[in-house]
């Protein structure tokens, strides 16, 4: 036994050696490549194997879960799949993660004398499978055969297991007894393994193998467990909608699958046939719990250069050809409809066809999917993602990423329609089956063979026709240039819309014949400046489009267009015009999602411009957007730092940004990221010419050579792709002056805090909005200035023509020296969240004041959707970021509520939804008595600093740190001047997200007459021991948002907690200068590792669950390591979540899956059960305002050329709702959006819609006003209510249909009108609405009879009108600005009559500013950005 002792120690230290080897060992370059030792065929050959590879080889990005390339399978090898250059990011990690993360198995040197890890011995038999153990536990068979071996799985019970037991040990000795499919080990709540276990089989074992105790051997040591069967647990079955029972799984098994393309709505054109010629592994599985189907199937995957030998490629011929595993999972929600094909006599089939791909997985061997470092192993684990079902996925790996795919046995991206065959004899099953997916609300269709077709496959020839291969001239001489003629040449702009269409599916390859290329060709012949009729014939097929036809609903793709030549046919299609104008401050963006298996292009759209945008506008069409999502069923990719099994995926993402991607013929390749884009998993990509490249813009950039660390390099990078506005320059020039940080014992009090004049200031804000008088100037900027960001702040000291900048704000050297603005500072009201509550709850404040105030919020909601003046009360009190709810209680003011007019009525309706989630979902409290602004800091040194001195617990207010804030004071009703008011007495202050309890901060708001210049930001001394923001979750002062809250009852107990103190992890900096492969690298191991998302759910989990909450040590940590997670982008140092610190179980309102779900009893979870949910859905039964739609008498040309302006809006409106997933136009009008993003936090969502919609806004007043020709309100204000007419009209129109057809059912959201057009107007509506003078008309007006799509027979001549009024660009590209709409003008009875064309000079004498009420604190930014 000594002797086994000590073997089993030098094995396991030899082992803990070499995982430490490879923990520390980046995965690099091969240099073996091919000629890797093959594989031993004993696995314990094959882990001593794996462990040397680990650290010998240098091909592999992700783990691989074989011992050696030579054995690997394409699927295996994308696990450890080459990259493009030889260049891999290391992905995986150095400290305590990496040896359970690399290794899928312990590492462990095995000799001669450790014979093996499986295969138990029998001891004499103890017990006859009866429950738990010892000879006196009554029998549990029934004859020869036990009961249990008809259960569907059976449990046993391990105990005695010696403490460092891994999954993978007590797999290798029951493997052999049956179909394993999972293995626990149990732990302490300490975290360490207390020794037990159980394994699961299913089916059970053909025979009971266990004994009460058993002898085995774990990890060269011979010793002894104890084994328990127990008792049977049935799983429940799973209920339907009708009330009937179903169990968990039903299985059917295929005879063949056939994946393909719908080439008609009644065909499909199979691409590829997979025969069961096993009789194994091919079925079909409806699995009701998870709500899905599974696919399963095997293939043989065939040498391609068999069948076509002109293939090259050095490797042996047939040397990877095998049998693999695949299976596809498909969830309910995407299956729209389900196909029952009647064969023959033998078969019938199944057809399945999807609107994206689904979810694809490969298996691999069990052995390889064990992890040391985990408690639990499921047979699941053995599936991995794939994104190719391919021969060898090396043979591309240096190609860029393109809508065709190469190489592909099975294009698993674009073959998204399959149909599955099944013997006869499955048809009993199917019923049930049937049953069961009927109840889950899929439809089930029937028909036979002969009414739904299949056709031979043909191979397309389109990409070949685009891209024609350029003849040899030395042969062919002139023959050849007169074969070329006729090539199909189309421009970028019209191939990138044809490949936008076909990448969404509206078109597809096997439809586009030469003909339609040709005549495609032909029409963009005749194209100029402002108009190619190719373009926009395809922008008409790629329209954004909301909900569906009703015509189209039962369609199998009710997207696509079978016969795409018809299009030229179509006058609707060849009638469609460009784009209304966008602002000057606004550009086309391109965009590309990238997804596992495929890719999605999409429309140009307008987007706020950015530093290199504005620079390079004449290469606009040459940069790209890009995303990288999972597959559009699941959304983002999410970070998998602890298993290899999403490895594939951050392969594909590296691949791409290495080789980059082809469309329309350009190589795009990757430049660079925003900050923000850059936790979103985006990227910018350029297409360089002969003159530009991408290193050519990243060196215009500014000189960041001298940075050596690879986050910092890239974070500089983005700095220049954050979203700006820029003004005009100073008429006398810009001085930069640089001033020193006020900095002491470490610590900088000015961290991002500049100076700017008064009066410069006041010329910022009119140049960024010349057409809009200011009253109140924002106080603070927030700025880019070539290699410089921040904040600057008004201070009277300050001569006009500087700007002070501190070292601080300083990050490189850049060419671009003009002055950028982000945003300004606002006044919104304090929301508390379930962090702060948490922390607040935690220091003292009692459950019963967060429960009063939610009470009474929830009631003040109810009340504002009855009661005009408690609306106008509550949103005026409760503002929120963007403004829009003074907005809101402005349009109240005007009447519109007491009008019931039905957009403001939905706007109110979508206000309280909003509020309501937010207070369910994430506890937002609206704190009345409370602000949220930016953080500036006190240049006169006049506010008290916080003392170290200060003891915790100390309740002495002279001892407090000082703020200084003004913000306006409360009750100001709409429309009046904001009067301010300075916060005075004890506060509470911090910063989203605060984790730990030291985060708020209990400080004195004081009155400092030299400050009463600075508005709607919060000051902070300059002086102390210590900066108050890093106190708040290490905040600083360029821009950073802070709460302060003054309502007496959340004054904590305890105050003056002592603030977090951990050391940041040190960057990584290299001995080179940084490269683009470095961060290309990082980029895919930011999205790999990040885990800041986990972190914060830990957190709040343990807080729910531990006595302390916050306070508690794990909780501590978990705080300090999400500030780490915080600042992974910057020092590229990832926090490490170890098991211990993950929650086993989550509190109810947390909406986990119910197995992993517990009732809190304390706070969150008190608050989460007082808030109902409430239902949004638009109403349009509501009746216009007449006061504005009989204000004036309008003629039928103007509201011609108003329909066409509404048309541009709202498919403007769609783009906008599809690109950011957004259900209504409602939520994209006000920003308070009901659904969570696919893609990245909902945190800023409201914020990041404000520059959206400001400029969608934007964008149409200024084509209304350019049809008016002139801002004064006697002939603006007629266009304004012609544009509420219409969609008056429109709206009855719709209606009047409806009552006709006799339905009764809602509209869906296809049918339904769109109605927020006008209100891009919503101040100059109010007016309209309250003026004093006569109405134009005694009654409504009747509808014109017709319908707004209808009206396209004319579209070309309206299209010319509307340049000739300057709302589209003329052919040299300049906008007619002077005349407007010619042919009308507003006589003295407020009627809109024909007139001579207005003379210019006239026209010119008529511009005035636009009426606007008057100005609140609230509105500035609103107003400064144009949104009014």
């Amino acid at each position: 036994m000594d002797r086994d002792l000590h073997q089993s120690q030098t094995n396991s230290a030899r082992a803990g050696s070499l995982a430490s080897s490879s923990s520390r060992s980046s995965v690099g370059l091969s240099d073996q490549g091919d000629n890797a030792p093959r594989a031993e065929s004993s696995y314990q050959s094959s882990r001593n194997s794996y462990a040397n590879n680990l650290l010998q080889s240098r091909t592999v990005l992700l783990p691989s879960r074989t011992a050696s390339n030579e054995q690997l399978s394409p699927v295996n090898r994308e696990r450890s799949s080459f990259f493009p250059n030889g260049t891999s990011p290391n992905l995986h990690q150095t400290g305590p993660r990496a040896s359970g993360s690399i290794q899928r198995q312990p590492l462990r040197r095995l000799d001669a004398r450790t014979q093996s890890l499986s295969g138990g011995e029998e001891l004499p038999a103890k017990s006859n499978g009866s429950y738990g153990r010892g000879p006196h536990r009554p029998s549990n068979t029934t004859g020869l055969r036990p009961q249990w071996a008809e259960w569907d799985k059976i449990c046993l019970r391990l105990y005695g297991l010696p403490l460092n037991t891994t999954t993978f040990d007590v797999w290798s000795i029951f493997k052999s007894h049956g179909e394993l499919v999972s293995v626990e080990l149990f732990e302490r709540r300490s975290g360490e393994r207390e020794g037990s276990g159980r394994i699961y089989f299913s089916p059970p074992p053909t025979k009971q193998f266990w004994n009460d105790i058993m002898r085995v051997n774990i990890q060269g040591r011979r010793l002894e467990i104890r084994v328990e069967l127990q008792k049977e647990r049935k799983p429940p079955q799973i209920h339907g909608s009708s009330g009937k029972s179903y169990p968990p799984t039903m299985t059917l098994t295929m005879d063949a699958m056939e994946f393909g393309v719908l080439s008609r709505e009644n065909e499909m054109m199979p691409l590829k046939t997979i025969q069961n010629s096993m009789k194994a592994g091919f079925s079909l599985t409806a699995e009701l719990r998870p709500k899905r189907l599974e696919v399963a199937f095997a293939c043989k995957i065939d040498d391609p250069r068999r069948e076509n030998p002109s293939m090259q490629h050095h490797s042996p011929i047939g040397k990877r050809e095998h049998i693999q595993e695949y299976k596809a999972h498909i969830p309910f929600t995407h299956l729209k409809k389900i196909v029952f094909i009647d064969i023959d006599e033998n078969s019938w089939a199944l057809l399945i066809p999807l609107p994206s791909p689904p979810i694809f997985y490969v298996k691999h061997d069990y052995a390889g999917s064990h992890s040391s470092s985990k408690n639990t192993w499921y047979v699941q684990d053995a599936w991995d993602r794939t994104v190719d079902i391919t021969y060898d996925t090396t043979w591309f790996k240096d190609e860029p990423v393109s809508l065709p795919r190469t190489n592909q046995f099975i294009d698993i991206g674009r073959w998204t329609t399959y149909r599955l065959i099944f013997p006869k004899s499955t048809l009993p099953s199917w019923e049930e089956m049937k049953a069961a997916l009927i109840d889950f609300n899929i439809k089930v269709d029937y028909t036979t063979s002969k009414q739904f077709l299949t056709v031979p496959a043909q191979v397309t020839s389109l990409w070949d026709q685009l891209e024609p291969q350029k003849p040899d001239i030395s042969e062919s001489n002139n023959l050849a240039l007169l074969a070329n003629a006729d090539d199909i040449q189309l421009p970028y702009d019209v191939r990138y819309q044809l490949e936008v269409c076909i990448s969404q599916g509206l078109l597809n390859e096997v439809d586009i014949t030469a003909e339609f290329l040709q005549k495609l060709t032909n029409l963009s012949k005749d194209r100029t400046r402002r108009r190619d009729r190719a373009k926009d014939l395809l922008m008409y097929v790629s329209r954004p489009r909301i909900g569906s036809r009703t015509e189209d609903r039962e369609k199998l793709d009710e997207k696509r267009i079978y016969n795409p030549i018809s299009l030229f046919e179509d006058k609707k299609a060849m009638s469609h015009y460009p784009e209304v104008s966008i602002p000057e401050h606004c550009q086309w963006v391109r965009k590309v999602v990238i997804t596992p298996t495929t890719m999605y292009l999409s429309s140009p759209a307008p987007e706020p411009s950015n530093r290199i945008l504005r620079h390079y506008a004449n290469y606009e069409d040459r940069f790209l957007r890009v995303q990288f999502t999972d597959e559009l069923m699941k959304g983002r990719i999410f970070p998998a730092p602890d298993h290899a099994k999403d490895n594939a995926l951050f392969n594909r993402v590296h691949r791409t940004l290495q080789n980059g991607i082809r469309i329309g013929g350009r190589h795009f390749q990757y430049l660079a990221s925003g900050n923000s884009q850059f936790r979103e998993n985006g990227a910018w990509f350029f297409c360089p010419t002969d003159f530009l490249t991408c290193d050519n813009i990243r060196n215009w950039m500014g000189d960041v050579n001298h940075i050596r660390i690879v986050a910092k390099y890239a974070a500089r990078l983005g700095q220049c792709f954050s979203t700006t506005r820029i003004p005009k320059s100073s008429p006398i020039g810009q001085t930069i002056k640089h001033i020193q940080d006020i900095e002491y014992n470490g610590w900088c009090f000015t961290d991002g805090v500049g100076k700017i004049a008064p009066s410069r200031a006041k010329f910022l804000v009119q140049n960024l909005n010349m057409n809009m008088s200011v009253t109140n100037i924002p106080s603070t900027f927030q700025f880019r200035l070539g290699g410089s960001k921040g904040i600057l702040v008004q201070w009277p000291d300050v001569p006009f023509n500087e700007v002070h900048l501190r070292p601080s704000q300083n990050k490189f050297e850049s060419i671009s020296k003009g002055l950028e603005v982000v945003k300004t500072s606002r006044y919104s009201v304090a929301t508390l969240n379930r962090q702060t509550i948490m922390i607040l709850n935690c220091l003292g404040v009692p459950d019963v004041v967060f429960e009063d105030m939610m009470k009474k919020q929830v009631a003040n909601y109810e009340l504002a959707m009855e009661d005009p003046q408690v609306a106008m009360q509550i949103l005026s009190k409760y503002v929120d970021q963007n403004g829009v709810t003074t907005t809101i209680a402005q349009m109240i003011a005007d009447g519109f509520m007491h009008a019931k007019e039905p957009f403001f009525m939905t706007i109110l309706q979508v206000w309280r939804a909003w509020s309501m989630r937010l207070l369910r979902e994430k506890a937002r409290i609206v704190v009345d008595q409370g602000a949220f602004v930016f953080g500036c800091v006190d240049e006169t040194r006049t506010l008290r600093g916080h003392s170290n001195r200060t003891e915790p617990g100390d309740r002495n207010c002279d001892l407090l740190p000082q703020i200084f804030l003004q913000v306006p004071k409360a009750g100001i009703k709409p429309g009046e001047a904001a009067e301010y008011t300075v916060i005075t007495g004890v506060c509470i202050l911090g910063r989203n997200p605060s984790l730990h309890p030291g985060d708020i901060r209990v400080v004195d708001a004081v009155d400092v007459p030299a400050l009463r210049h600075l508005r709607d930001v919060v000051v902070f001394p300059a002086v102390g021991d210590r900066d108050i923001p890093s106190m708040c979750s290490g905040g600083d002062l360029d821009g950073d948002d802070y709460f302060v809250i003054w309502d007496p009852r959340l004054l904590p107990e305890e105050w003056n907690y002592p603030p977090m103190e951990h050391d940041s992890l040190k960057p990584k900096e290299l001995k080179r200068d940084v490269r683009v492969t470095d961060l290309i690298s990082f980029f895919v191991r930011y999205m790999k590792n990040d885990t800041l998302s986990t972190i914060a759910h830990a957190h709040l989990a343990k807080c729910d669950a531990l006595n302390e909450g916050p306070k508690d040590a794990q909780c501590i940590e978990l705080a300090g390591l999400h500030s780490n997670a915080v600042d992974y982008p910057k020092t590229g140092q990832e926090a490490y979540l170890k098991p211990s610190l993950r929650p086993k179980h989550f509190p109810h309102f947390m909406e986990k899956a119910p197995s992993k779900t517990y009732h809190s009893k304390r706070i969150l979870g008190k608050l989460y059960d007082q808030v109902a949910k409430v239902n949004f859905k638009p109403q349009l039964d509501g009746a216009f305002d007449e006061r504005i739609l009989r204000r004036y008498a309008l003629e039928g040309d103007m509201l011609k050329t108003v329909r066409m302006i509404k048309r541009q809006h709202d498919k403007a409106m769609r783009q906008i709702m599809n690109q950011y997933d957004i259900g209504t136009e409602f939520e994209v009008w006000s920003t308070f959006v009901l659904s969570k993003p696919r893609i990245g936090s909902e945190y800023k969502r409201q914020e990041s819609m404000e520059p959206v919609i400001i400029n969608h806004r934007e964008r149409f007043r200024e084509a209304c006003i350019k049809v008016a020709g002139s801002r004064d309100t006697e002939v603006l204000y007629p266009v304004i209510a012609a544009t509420y007419l219409v969609t008056w009209e429109e709206v009855q129109m719709v209606l009047a249909k409806t009552q006709k057809e006799g339905r009764e059912r809602e509209l869906t959201a296809d049918e339904m009108p769109f109605i927020s057009f006008p209100w891009i107007f919503d101040c100059e509506l109010g007016h309209i609405a309250t003026s004093k003078g006569e109405f134009g008309l005694e009654e409504v007006p009747k509808p014109t009879m017709a319908l707004l799509d209808d009206d396209d027979a004319n579209d070309d001549d309206e299209f010319e009108r509307l340049v000739g009024a300057g709302v589209t660009e003329s052919d040299n590209g300049v906008t007619n600005n002077g005349h407007g709409f010619e042919g009308w003008t507003l006589s003295s009875t407020n009627t809109a009559q024909p007139t001579e064309v207005v003379e210019e000079q006239e026209v010119n004498e008529e511009v005035v500013e636009l009426e606007e009420e008057e100005e609140t604190s609230m509105d500035a930014l609103a107003k400064l950005e144009g949104k009014m």
